[in-house]
């Protein structure tokens, strides 16, 4: 099967061309996963029509630039931290929640055209703290991390009706007592340090508040502030309702 003009998915074996580290460590961990699959001859990759293939329980559309990930309303009020996070990260703090493998979602992207920031020895040297402020008073906070633009919009079905929500219309901000402001969000890609792909290993895959080691950051005024994000519950359906979240590669001006 041809997943791209570089590299070919066939019997389990992958012919690589010069792909960033990032991926190939990611490719070394489906590997590993689908040992505990039924066909562990073939890597979790399979072709659902013209360009749009399912990886785990991710869509992605090659052509579109667009990844599809299922995920539930996991908060309905309150201040929060992350927009989607998994079942085993910091549910605690994020709207929503996906039993997706943050793996999946980062190598759709990558197979999508995004590149995230770039892997060097500063990155996987920096220390997560600086990026996650706590307390918004002090010095100038960093900018979030470089990387691609993308949109986030959520769809759900509710009473027979279709409904469709841009990510930012999800939240309001309590210092401008409005919603978010509209326009897209930055994918970083997260890191990968000693073999480990950190957003797997925390289950951080979209922060609003500065996060390095999220796959996905928020760019808007406020970034550093964790006291000033909370859901717009009057936007979203009730708790547990199974939301469909898009992510959409966009080009950089």
């Amino acid at each position: 099967m041809q997943a791209s003009g570089r590299w070919k998915i066939k019997g389990g074996a992958c012919r690589c061309g010069s792909f960033p580290r990032r991926f190939l460590l990611l490719l070394a961990a489906l590997a590993l996963s689908a040992r505990a699959a039924d066909s562990p001859a073939d890597l979790p990759l399979r072709p659902l029509g013209s360009n749009i293939f399912q990886i785990g329980s991710v869509v992605f559309d090659k052509s579109a630039k667009t990844v599809r990930i299922p995920a539930t309303v996991n908060l309905d009020s309150g201040l929060i931290e992350y927009f989607l996070v998994t079942t085993n990260g910091k549910a605690y703090e994020s709207l929503l929640a996906t039993t997706a493998q943050p793996y999946h979602i980062q190598l759709a992207m990558l197979l999508i055209g995004a590149k995230g920031t770039a892997d060097t020895p500063a990155l996987r040297a920096a220390p997560s703290v600086p990026f996650h402020m706590n307390q918004p008073a002090g010095p100038p906070p960093p900018p979030p991390p470089p990387g691609d633009p993308i949109t986030i919009e959520l769809a759900w079905t509710n009473g027979g009706i279709a409904h469709h929500l841009a990510a930012a219309d999800a939240l309001q901000n309590l210092e401008t007592k409005t919603n978010a402001t509209s326009g897209p969000w930055i994918y970083n890609g997260s890191r990968v340090i000693k073999g480990a792909f950190i957003a797997q290993r925390d289950g951080s895959i979209v922060s609003i508040i500065d996060d390095i080691d999220a796959m996905i950051n928020n760019p808007r005024a406020g970034h550093e502030n964790d006291q000033i994000w909370v859901i717009d519950s009057n936007a979203l359906p009730p708790l547990g309702t199974p939301i469909e979240v898009t992510l959409k590669l966009e080009d950089k001006k």
